[in-house]
Order: C-alpha cells, then sequence, then structure tokens
C-alpha cells in the first residue's frame, strides 16, 4: 500500500489536512501515516495528542505518494531544518509535497517554490516574514496552488487544498471530485 506522509508537531492546526486525510484513507490505495521530528507525543492546536508512526528519518521513500505539511505556529519562527533534505528528497523523486497555510513561509524561505506558482496567506504575510524571495514572481492569489507536484494553500482554503490533493492522488475522477467538491462548498440539499 502507498504511504501518503502527514507531519505531526506541537501546535499542528489539525483541521487544516483533516478532509484530505479522511479521504486518502478511504482509498483503497493508500494509507495515511503521521511522521514527526521525534517519536513522542504531540498535541495539536485542537488538543488532540498524535503520537507519529515514524520519525523523518524512517520515511520509506519507496512507498512514499506525497508529503502533508499542514499549518501551526511553528513555521513562522522556526527555520525548520531538519526538514529541509527530507522536502528536497521528495521533489527529487518527483512525490508531491503539499503545504497549507505556515508552511508555505518554509516553502518560500528554502527556495522549493522558486520554479513554481504558488499561493500562501497572501503576499504580504511572506513578505513580512521572509522579505523578497526567489520565485516571489510567480506568486498566485487564489485559495489552493497545484504546479509542478507543489501543492500550497492558505489556511482559510482546507477544502480546496484537499481537492487539489485528491486530484493530484487521482483519487477520485474529475465529475465525483468535483461532486465533492462542490458538495463541501454548497452543503444544502435540495427538497
Amino acid at each position: 500500500m502507498k504511504i501518503a506522509y502527514l507531519l505531526v508537531f506541537d501546535g499542528l492546526s489539525d483541521w487544516e489536512p483533516g478532509l484530505a486525510v479522511a479521504e486518502i484513507n478511504k482509498s483503497n490505495n493508500y494509507q495515511v501515516k503521521t511522521v514527526g521530528f521525534k517519536q513522542e507525543i504531540m498535541i495539536t492546536m485542537g488538543g488532540v495528542s498524535i503520537v507519529p508512526d515514524c520519525t523523518l528519518n524512517e520515511i520509506n521513500y519507496n512507498d512514499a505518494v506525497i508529503l502533508i505539511l499542514p499549518g501551526g505556529e511553528m513555521w513562522e519562527n522556526n527555520l525548520v531544518m531538519d526538514l529541509i533534505p527530507v522536502v528536497e528528497k521528495f521533489i527529487d523523486l518527483s512525490i508531491p509535497v503539499a503545504a497549507i497555510c505556515g508552511p508555505t513561509v518554509f516553502l518560500s524561505r528554502h527556495g522549493f517554490v522558486e520554479n513554481v506558482e504558488h499561493t500562501s496567506n497572501g503576499r504580504g504575510y511572506l513578505k513580512s516574514l521572509i522579505g523578497e524571495y526567489k520565485g516571489s514572481n510567480l506568486y498566485v492569489n487564489q485559495p489552493s496552488v497545484s504546479d509542478k507536484g507543489i501543492i500550497t494553500a492558505n489556511g482559510i482554503a482546507s477544502v480546496e487544498f484537499a481537492r487539489d490533493i485528491l486530484d493530484e492522488l487521482n483519487i477520485y475522477d474529475e465529475k465525483t471530485l468535483k461532486s465533492w467538491y462542490d458538495f463541501f462548498k454548497t452543503p444544502w440539499l435540495d427538497d
């Protein structure tokens, strides 16, 4: 079974990857595994306790299909250096990397969006935290952007983020994915 790795850490914005990981886990082809910087209990922003399934150095790249980086305050003030070689390896192996909210700062700061269209919580948000960065001319003011295996989204676009991940992994055909997305964006039912 192929593995979708979800990074977990103290203060993780647990609602941001929720829809994506639920749909990935429901599929017959993929399993979600949590990965942490260390093998100890992490407490999400919502107060949920998570023990990572593995640590960064235990990722099996042969079975990996995506790395999902959810938001949290860590990304704004921490360079998260331990993650750089992991993201580099995912990109070098053409395995998608998906970042919502704060980790878009990480990707921008370390040059991972230098040649890809990307988004974040606003152009001003990125500039206030890291100044000018390589690739800033490729910033797109959209809720979620998928380009060349890099998916980025702003913090209030968890549905769009999930849609782009599900599309990247071909979890649903185009019509089913559109119906799924429409349901979450307009959840009222006709009588």
